[in-house]
């Protein structure tokens, strides 16, 4: 799941990272229950069956009410030859979430050096721009439960509402994120139908999602945030607004038209909305609220990033920024 989505995840007794595999899941798939993986609320441990490695991931109903999405894309890829992982027995449903039991896959995240991220990130992109060529061949054309395409996500009345009622508690931060949720709905209006390039997308295409053994992908992990979309969305989470090798990379591979470099900042831009409208209004909304505003640093960082590729091809982002 990414970064902006995070607080959104949910649901049932057992949720979260900090309680464990329910007993009773690891009663029925016979598992030695290991330890959890990253800090996710959707809940990833490891385990072992009869000496098997494998990766338990909990769904809350409420954050993932399509769960079975991502498991149709990644079979589809998985189809293709693509390594994504793969379940072991049919999921445990309750009405709480869901439980899914995967094999491990092998090999080891990359987590380059400094001097060796440029590298790195145009390797990256020249991988995501074969892997939105077999996200493409899927087939797969019909919109995850609870997502909807960028235009629509920004253009929402309550997003702008919840927005207002932020910019009036933090009003640097509030101000900000609403010329950000403006200027995108703007570019939308200005171009309600883009001709790009769509597809089923990865979400979180970044380094610790790929596996590699020797060079070689052995993994593509994570897909909690795929969903239909043009396929520049997925630089949000792989290119993060300034890791520019990763555009230069996908370039050499699969060459950007001029409206999608034009494309890449709005469509990042409502990327950084996932989610921000229920946040709000679960604080905003409630009676008698106490407590701070929601965090919403992750958002602002991002916006503040600088891109001068991006700068060059589409343009500076005027108040929004130096892009």
């Amino acid at each position: 799941m990414t970064d902006a989505v995070e607080a959104g995840a949910a649901g049932g007794a057992w949720t979260p990272v900090g309680r464990g595999i329910d007993p009773e899941v690891c009663s029925r798939w016979r598992l030695t229950p290991g330890r959890v993986l990253g800090d996710r609320a959707a809940g990833t441990w490891e385990a072992t069956r009869g000496g098997a490695a494998c990766v338990v991931k909990y769904f809350g109903a409420a954050a993932f009410p399509d769960w079975r999405y991502p498991l149709r894309v990644a079979a589809a890829l998985r189809a293709q030859g693509w390594p994504t992982p793969e379940p072991v027995e049919e999921p445990l449903a309750g009405p709480d979430g869901v439980w899914v039991l995967f094999h491990r896959l092998p090999g080891e995240s990359v987590r380059p050096a400094d001097a060796d991220r440029p590298a790195e990130e145009h390797a990256r992109g020249r991988l995501l721009a074969e892997f939105h060529e077999a996200a493409a061949d899927t087939g797969i054309a019909d919109q995850r439960g609870g997502f909807t395409g960028p235009a629509e996500r920004v253009a929402d009345p309550e997003l702008e509402h919840w927005l207002r009622a932020h910019e009036l508690a933090c009003p640097a931060e509030g101000r900000m994120l609403r010329a950000c949720r403006d200027a995108a709905v703007g570019w939308f209006a200005d171009n309600p139908v883009p001709d790009a390039p769509r597809s089923v997308i990865h979400g979180d295409f970044a380094p610790w999602n790929l596996l590699f053994d020797d060079g070689r992908l052995t993994g593509v992990l994570d897909f909690e945030a795929t969903h239909h979309t043009f396929q520049v969305a997925d630089f949000a989470l792989s290119w993060r607004g300034y890791q520019d090798g990763v555009l230069r990379g996908y370039d050499e591979v699969r060459a950007l038209s001029d409206l999608e470099w034009h494309l890449v900042r709005p469509v990042f831009w409502a990327w950084l909305f996932i989610g921000v409208k229920d946040l709000l209004a679960a604080h905003y909304g409630a009676a008698g609220r106490t407590g701070a505003p929601p965090d919403l640093g992750w958002q602002i960082t991002r916006l503040r990033k600088h891109s001068p590729l991006l700068a060059s091809k589409a343009g500076r982002g005027g108040a929004l920024g130096s892009w």
